[in-house]
């Protein structure tokens, strides 16, 4: 059974207009063209969903084809040829509206979505400027059925924004200041300076996004929708492969549910295997930027996946003894540390000499930031906290406010907050791409 536009409740569209209206104060160019998209996967959906119920599988398959070559190529137009900014959001909603048209074709949905709730799912404003990106499957049916806000749903949602943006301004935005200053002029600086800063911009990095990723899952926490965590202590990792499980959870399930098993996954053969790795990772670095660098960060982070099931098989590093996974994790995290490197330098060449300064040691000015070491010895007391009792989980969640210990923690971030919050860099990162 279809639904149509009449059976959107009111709530339904005051939520749209919403998602419209602040999507309008980021871009307001872009709001044509996020209609667009839109109604495009909606009707696309459509022609696609009554294939699949008139039993003709491969006209469905074209048509699905179609949509989604039509969608990419928007995307890519955008993202590489086009002389204007990329609309803000558009790599991660563009993800959603393929989501929605994958999960057309296998039939997901019990009842065909109206056109208010695709709009809702593709514009859904906490996730639409840098996810986490959403499957049509998972969402949509959330719309109609969303939990009713209780004290636990507003409290959960309430730490989660209080962490986020604790993580944001206090951590994140501080670290920027040392990173952007010497990667400004990296033939200034030494090459111990030099890897101090690429170790300050992987932290930048995971507190920028994971603190976004909080802030909008407690936002949709409170609407009443339920999104997954996206960042699971990713420095943690002990392999490239368990990185892309830790570190941006919902683009890897992306990858791997509308990308990888499409390819044939790991079900025909290691040769195969490894090369649905690349096309993956290809896809992944093509997905965020448009430089030959990226292609690079890509390319290299799948021949680290290859590597390590060469190397390791089937075998699993849990049950390696504690020093083993130690050093897995500090060769892993140098492993990630130094391909972010050609993910922040602009051009090959620029990523190049910081990497032969840092290798050869070149002699420079020193400029050691006193933050990167207070958040590193930081973030390892939390891994190790994780290690040891959450198996291997982040350990900071949400607290009820049943208990007046818990309510003084709060308190104490929120004042953490407004104490040490920088003002002076407050655009994400992953809104740029």
């Amino acid at each position: 059974m279809n639904k149509s536009i009449s059976g959107a409740n009111i709530t339904n569209i005051a939520l749209l207009a919403v998602c419209y209206v602040f999507y309008a104060f980021f871009d307001s160019r872009g709001l044509v063209i996020l209609a667009a998209i839109s109604l495009f996967a909606y009707m696309g959906g459509k022609f696609i969903s009554e294939s699949v119920s008139h039993g003709e599988g491969h006209k469905a398959r074209m048509y699905c084809i179609l949509f989604i070559a039509t969608l990419v190529g928007v995307l890519c137009y955008f993202k590489y040829l086009a002389s204007v900014p990329l609309p803000v959001g558009m790599s991660f909603y563009m993800l959603m509206a393929i989501s929605f048209l994958a999960d057309c074709l296998k039939g997901n949905f019990e009842d065909y979505p109206s056109p208010v709730e695709v709009m809702i799912f593709v514009s859904f404003f906490p996730t639409i400027l840098s996810g986490p990106i959403l499957k049509a499957k998972d969402f949509i049916p959330q719309i109609s059925s969303r939990k009713r806000l209780d004290k636990e749903r507003l409290t959960k949602g309430i730490w989660l924004i209080a962490i986020g943006l604790f993580m944001k301004l206090c951590l994140a935005d501080r670290l920027a200041v040392s990173v952007d200053k010497v990667y400004s002029s990296p033939l200034v600086y030494s090459g111990m300076t030099l890897f101090m800063t690429s170790v300050g911009y992987s932290l930048q990095l995971l507190f920028d996004f994971a603190g976004y990723s909080d802030m909008a899952i407690g936002a949709a926490t409170i609407l009443g929708f339920d999104i997954p965590v996206n960042f699971n202590l990713p420095y943690m990792a002990t392999n490239p492969s368990e990185f892309w499980n830790r570190w941006h959870i919902s683009l890897s399930s992306w990858l791997k549910e509308y990308v990888y098993i499409p390819l044939g996954g790991n079900r025909k053969g290691i040769r195969r295997t490894y090369v649905n790795i690349m096309l993956v990772m290809t896809v992944s670095g093509l997905w965020h930027g448009s430089t030959a660098n990226f292609l690079l960060w890509g390319l290299l982070h799948g021949l680290g996946q290859m590597v390590h099931r060469a190397v390791c098989g089937n075998k699993k590093d849990a049950n390696a003894g504690p020093v083993v996974r130690i050093l897995s994790v500090i060769l892993n995290f140098l492993f990630v540390n130094f391909l972010w490197i050609p993910f922040r330098i602009s051009t090959l060449s620029g990523s190049w000499t910081v990497i032969k300064r840092i290798f050869t040691l070149a002699e420079g000015a020193s400029y050691y930031y006193v933050y990167t070491f207070i958040f590193c010895i930081a973030l390892i007391i939390v891994q190790i906290i994780g290690a040891k009792r959450f198996g291997g989980n982040d350990p900071i969640r949400p607290l009820p406010f049943d208990r007046m210990s818990h309510r003084i923690i709060f308190c104490m971030l929120l004042i953490a907050t407004a104490m040490f919050a920088y003002f002076g860099n407050s655009a994400f990162i992953y809104a740029q791409f």
